[in-house]
């Protein structure tokens, strides 16, 4: 199992549009072939909002068949405008869980 971290730095006023579009998209992603799971989180650090992903994959070819996806690839040209510089992203594989 991999875990997908992806941060987008949103354009002050963008944090609503932003999770208009996800909120229509949310369950299509969380039902890709090989996705375990799907999470958003938020953070704000003077007055600059982030936005972040954390998505469960089986394995990279899953991770990787959804984002050469139709859906990923709409969904993608619908939010890149709203970020404020590049998105940053990573790829993990556990070492180790602790319940």
């Amino acid at each position: 199992m991999i875990k997908r971290i992806v941060i987008m730095d949103l354009l002050p006023g963008k944090e609503g549009l932003f999770l208009d579009i996800f909120d229509v998209v949310k369950k299509q992603i969380r039902g890709q072939e090989g996705c375990r799971g799907l999470e958003i989180l938020k953070s704000e650090e003077d007055g600059h909002i982030s936005i972040w992903t954390i998505s469960l994959w089986k394995n990279e070819i899953e991770l990787n068949q959804y984002r050469s996806s139709t859906l990923f690839k709409q969904t993608w040209s619908e939010v890149k405008p709203l970020f404020s510089g590049k998105a940053r992203a990573w790829t993990l594989t556990s070492i180790e869980t602790l319940p």
